[in-house]
């Protein structure tokens, strides 16, 4: 497959303050990059660890969009399924609906076949453990573009470097457990540090509040400097403010889009791991930085029409999406002329 997104498959159970219950969302930060790639295209894979009850969430969406099934792990009885409880000041706590014995077992069979990804059940345990690659790396070694959000070990690293050399772009979506990890690396060694820790990586995706946690700025003038000096592609997501992409020392700008009335915007969850993986698909296919970051943006807009992933991953679909992209990327080339 040209396209390969890797990372969780989390269904979700989602408890709102008014009492109301959603049950049966399909979702998980991998399994969102996967989507948006195969609204861009049909060339794309998805690999995750998952469950034997696999089908009877995500079975139908698999069927009804053409997806192959040939990167997934079926490694265990039940795959991830979370309730997420939502506060008022807008947190959440997320654990799993199996309970924390299911969970400790779970992660323990991950552990064991080499493969591991995680929801938040147990944050601590993540950040000792040395992830690894081995189980889907040669997948890499054929693919243009890879979205990953694994943790960046110097094994891992060094995995990649070696996978990529065929020419795949190496997209990382820095997940929350390797924040003050690359905080670190930046205390000790600048940009520098950066740099190093980031080597095996080609393209960035990190929003506002992991770069205030790194670099200790709080504002995006601050920011955007020291993203630029990283010197890779960086797609800089700034929440309801929309988002950045970042090139060849210059930043583009895109305000958040909307591409229905907002009382048919129903829920944000997953919108910027569907942005990262678009922006990657879009980077890898050669647009500029400008229509990269609408096309990020544009697909973000599809994911929040309902709860889960968009449903219809048609070629009719996809050229509206693109047309739709097209049309706002030359609105927003006029202003800034």
């Amino acid at each position: 497959m040209k396209y390969i997104a890797e990372g969780a498959t989390i269904t979700n159970r989602l408890l709102f303050l008014d009492g109301r219950v959603k049950e049966n969302i399909m979702g998980g930060g991998g399994f969102y990059a996967y989507t948006a790639l195969r609204m861009c295209t049909d060339d794309c894979l998805f690999l995750s660890s998952v469950g034997k009850d696999f089908d009877d969430f995500y079975g139908a969406w698999f069927d009804k969009n053409g997806c192959s099934r040939d990167g997934l792990f079926v490694r265990l009885e039940k795959t991830m399924y979370n309730d997420l409880k939502y506060f008022p000041d807008g947190s959440y706590i997320e654990y799993s609906i199996y309970g924390k014995k299911y969970t400790d077992e779970q992660l323990a069979e991950m552990r064991k076949s080499g493969l591991v990804f995680l929801g938040e059940e147990d944050p601590e345990e993540l950040k000792k453990q040395s992830l690894k690659l081995v189980d889907f790396v040669s997948f890499i070694d054929e693919a243009k573009g890879l979205y990953t959000s694994q943790a960046l070990t110097d094994e891992n690293s060094e995995l990649l470097i070696e996978h990529k050399k065929n020419g795949c772009k190496i997209m990382w979506e820095i997940p929350a457990t390797s924040v003050e990890i690359a905080h670190e690396a930046y205390l000790k060694g600048g940009i520098e540090g950066m740099k190093h820790y980031l080597r095996s990586i080609d393209i960035l995706s990190i929003n506002r509040n992991e770069c205030s946690i790194i670099f200790e700025k709080e504002t995006d003038e601050e920011i955007i400097p020291l993203l630029k000096a990283l010197e890779i592609p960086v797609y800089y997501r700034v929440g309801i403010d929309g988002a950045y992409m970042i090139a060849d020392n210059k930043e583009y700008y895109v305000p958040m889009i909307s591409t229905v009335a907002k009382e048919l915007e129903v829920d944000p969850t997953g919108c910027g791991n569907s942005s990262t993986g678009a922006v990657l698909w879009a980077w890898c296919e050669g647009y500029d930085p400008l229509m990269t970051c609408v096309i990020g943006n544009v697909v973000a807009s599809y994911n929040v029409r309902q709860y889960g992933p968009f449903l219809d991953m048609s070629d009719n679909i996809r050229e509206e999406m693109l047309k739709t992209s097209e049309e706002i990327c030359e609105k927003l080339k006029g202003n800034t002329q």
